[in-house]
């Protein structure tokens, strides 16, 4: 029973994947365009781009611009998507690159920024593609980024299994049901291979492999994270404390710190040659001449922590209004804290392991936003460019959902489980059908409000056909439907094996 429900978790997981993918217009926000951008220079000079040198190929350039007969980017339309997809006939016009269209590079990429190991193992992944095209290379990259978010899912699942038994599998499988995780990896770009290292590494650590086979995967799996992304390096103070709790052998520790120091120590040196400082990040560069001084509206930053949080949609910024936010995160925060509350004594060191995790990276995220506040003062913005993102929380899901989640699960009479299931799952529906897919359709826009979204204008009821085939990447737009039968399908049958295995 239990590898039948470990299939169907996989199902219903890669249905709900692919239905994501399958919505997505060309380069729909959070930098997708300049993280192809970024890919396409590495494909075709073979290394990463320093932060100074041109980098943006020119037709990605034109995509931005909407020329050239080429996929018009959703990120750089944003709120003026809705008029293009009325007047216009040509967003996913295509065709084969040509010697002109790939070089001479145009202007900077700020994605530079970023940790060069994704870029070397996904770049090369489009010479396989028979001819190169804008929209075949996102369908690609995207499609690398699916198979990434699968094996997080999967990874998450073995963790929880490890925690919680068949609970740990419920709690995986709603991990692709979560708003805010589908926007950070359902698309080009580098969160959705971190979160598979991280996910896999800590999985792999639970574990408690005993073979120099294993201690070998555990360090690779811990120095991949550590080089894929800077914010999987606070995940790393879960490992002293899970060593202890498994009293881990000294040659275990010293393969994974030597292989996790040697990737840190290659991950600065390869920033610090290309950008500004050795961790890439904006928020450490040298602040430039003070202007006018301008108070930091701290207030504003928290808002869009929480909204992002609770639903990043995509460049254009569509969003949770205060009150769906509330009413989608309250109950379950509720829940979780009562049942947590009740059952810490028992769960004490994982879920004291996971407070350990959030704190540490609270601090980091605390470090990250004082840099990007320094620079907004230097140059007399109120609100800095970064240090607010909520989205990067999710980095944390293998431990949120592997271990809290599933233990809440777990301890939660059979109804309240199902009550739980059936919540985040009409939410996932209700922000998807009722406003992401409409807002991708063109049927919403940035003038107009509701109580729960701050793009309105949507269409009712949200099963019409909404016209996505001219809009949307795909591949199988024409099967989303399909797709979220196959999902609520599979997920019933995890959660009907889950209460028959309590």
């Amino acid at each position: 029973m239990s590898r039948w429900l470990w299939i169907v978790l996989a199902v219903a997981a890669l249905a709900r994947l692919h239905l994501q993918m399958a919505a997505h217009p060309p380069y729909s926000g959070l930098d997708e365009l300049h993280h192809v951008a970024r890919l396409a220079f590495t494909l075709q000079e073979g290394r990463s781009p320093t932060m100074r040198e041109p980098s943006l190929p020119p037709y990605l350039r034109a995509s931005m611009k909407g020329e050239g007969g080429l996929p018009h980017s959703f990120e750089a339309l944003g709120a003026r998507w809705p008029q293009a997809v009325a007047e216009r006939s040509d967003l996913l016009a295509d065709r084969p690159l040509t010697a002109a269209d790939r070089r001479p590079y145009e202007g900077a990429n700020y994605e530079a920024q970023q940790a060069s190991l994704y870029y070397l193992v996904a770049a090369p992944l489009a010479r396989l593609l028979p001819v190169r095209t804008p929209l075949a290379e996102l369908r690609l990259w995207r499609g690398f980024s699916l198979f990434c978010a699968l094996v997080t899912v999967l990874a998450t699942a073995s963790i929880g299994w490890r925690v919680a038994g068949h609970a740990g599998l419920l709690a995986a499988a709603l991990l692709v049901s979560l708003p805010t995780w589908l926007t950070l990896v359902v698309r080009a770009s580098n969160d959705a291979f971190a979160c598979a290292l991280i996910a896999s590494a800590v999985a792999v650590t639970l574990h408690a492999p005993s073979s120099r086979r294993g201690h070998l995967a555990e360090g690779l799996l811990w120095a991949g994270a550590f080089a894929a992304k800077l914010y999987s390096w606070p995940v790393a103070v879960v490992l002293p404390f899970l060593w202890r709790m498994q009293r881990a052998p000294l040659r275990r520790i010293v393969t994974v710190v030597v292989l996790g120091t040697l990737a840190v120590v290659i991950t600065l040196i390869d920033l610090a040659m290309r950008t500004n400082n050795p961790l890439g990040l904006f928020a450490f560069d040298r602040p430039p001449a003070p202007a006018a001084p301008a108070a930091i509206d701290y207030a504003q930053m928290l808002r869009v922590l929480v909204a992002s949080f609770a639903w990043t949609s995509a460049t254009h910024w569509n969003a949770l209004r205060p009150l769906a936010i509330a009413l989608y995160l309250g109950p379950l925060v509720l829940i979780v804290a009562w049942v947590l509350a009740r059952n810490w004594r028992e769960h004490r060191p994982l879920l004291a392991l996971s407070g350990i995790a959030v704190v540490t990276f609270a601090l980091a995220q605390a470090v990250n936003a004082a840099g990007y506040i320094r620079i907004a003062r230097a140059t007399g913005v109120s609100v800095p460019a970064g240090g607010k993102e909520g989205w990067y929380w999710y980095a944390l899901a293998p431990l949120l959902i592997g271990v809290v989640l599933a233990i809440v699960l777990r301890r939660l009479p059979l109804a309240a489980v199902a009550a739980v299931v059936l919540w985040i799952v009409a939410w996932d529906v209700f922000i998807h059908e009722g406003a992401l897919f409409q807002d991708f359709a063109g049927y919403t826009s940035s003038t107009a409000h509701d109580l729960f979204f701050r793009w309105g204008g949507r269409t009712l009821p949200f099963a019409r056909d909404l016209d996505l085939e001219r809009v949307s990447v795909g591949p199988g737009v024409q099967c989303m439907l399909l797709d979220r039968i196959v999902h609520l399908a599979a997920l019933g049958i995890v959660t009907a094996g889950c209460g028959r295995n309590r």
